[in-house]
């Protein structure tokens, strides 16, 4: 990160425009969200696919609970919903 230089790409998984995007606190995870009704959680190292949170509309928005218990997403149909990080249930 001192050199500017990008540290990894994360792609190939959301199949349409990533709306949002955040690490977790303890810096394991990126969440991402996107316009094709997915939020996904990927390990921060590699890159790899860990869990997929499907939705019936896109996802505007999500984060992280400041213990990383939690997640958090919302959709432009008024709904916020809130995950289980470990086990990905709502």
């Amino acid at each position: 990160a001192e050199t500017g230089e990008c540290q990894l790409i994360i792609e190939g998984e959301h199949t349409d425009t990533v709306t949002c995007c955040c690490f977790s606190h303890d810096g394991k995870y990126v969440l991402t969200s996107s316009f094709d009704k997915t939020a996904l959680i990927w390990n921060a190292t590699d890159g790899t696919l860990v869990k997929t949170l499907r939705h019936e509309n896109w996802v505007r928005s999500c984060a992280f609970s400041f213990d990383d218990k939690l997640i958090v997403t919302a959709c432009p149909d008024k709904t916020v919903r809130i995950w289980d990080t470990e086990s990905g249930q709502l």
